[in-house]
């Protein structure tokens, strides 16, 4: 596999971008990020990368995504990040609320942090939201984007150096509806095995 050398012409472009884009980024600014540095999956048309939140409490100037990945040597796709309200059974269907698309371009064969920058939106407390990471890119490793931490990774709010944020409301796991909880409890009940006599 081919590696970008990091003082090539691309790897600097695209630092000085990076640098560029965090410098006209308001400090107030705040992005999703996985924050992970160990396990890395592929992104491509098979797997698109989703996450299911809420928020603690209002969060104002959420302005994209900060994640480390990387492309194939070959990538030619492009690739797209989107916030919607809703579920990811939604995706597709609701009014995405941020929408990003960055090209290959954007990206080298190392891993480096990458900022899908957009107007800032507010999440608000008590709603269920769903940030999608995907591309049409072929499945080959040559061809797809890798990232590091997908689905199974949780989101937290970075600034745009990122650094944690800690100005308010966190990213919590989606709370069911009362009326979800209660199936999901006796869906557990019904489930228990059962004693046998003695």
């Amino acid at each position: 596999m081919f590696i970008e050398s990091p003082t090539s012409p691309k790897t600097v472009a695209i630092a000085l971008a990076i640098a560029s884009s965090i410098a006209a980024t308001s400090d107030a600014a705040v992005f999703v990020s996985t924050g992970h540095t160990g396990a890395q999956v592929q992104c491509d048309y098979q797997h698109f990368q989703h996450w299911t939140y809420s928020v603690s409490e209002d969060v104002t100037d959420i302005s994209g995504a900060l994640f480390t990945m990387k492309s194939g040597s070959q990538t030619t796709a492009a690739i797209d990040f989107v916030i919607f309200e809703g579920t990811y059974s939604d995706y597709g269907s609701a009014t995405n609320l941020l929408s990003v698309t960055l090209g290959p371009d954007a990206f080298t064969t190392q891993f480096t942090p990458v900022m899908f920058s957009s107007t800032a939106i507010t999440l608000i407390a008590g709603h269920t939201y769903t940030a999608v990471l995907a591309s049409h890119a072929l499945d080959p490793q040559s061809e797809a984007y890798f990232i590091k931490g997908g689905s199974e990774s949780p989101l937290s709010f970075v600034g745009p150096d990122g650094v944690r944020w800690t100005g308010g409301g966190q990213i919590t796991p989606p709370t069911p509806a009362p009326g979800v909880a209660a199936l999901f409890a006796l869906a557990g009940f019904a489930c228990r095995p059962r004693r046998r006599a003695e």
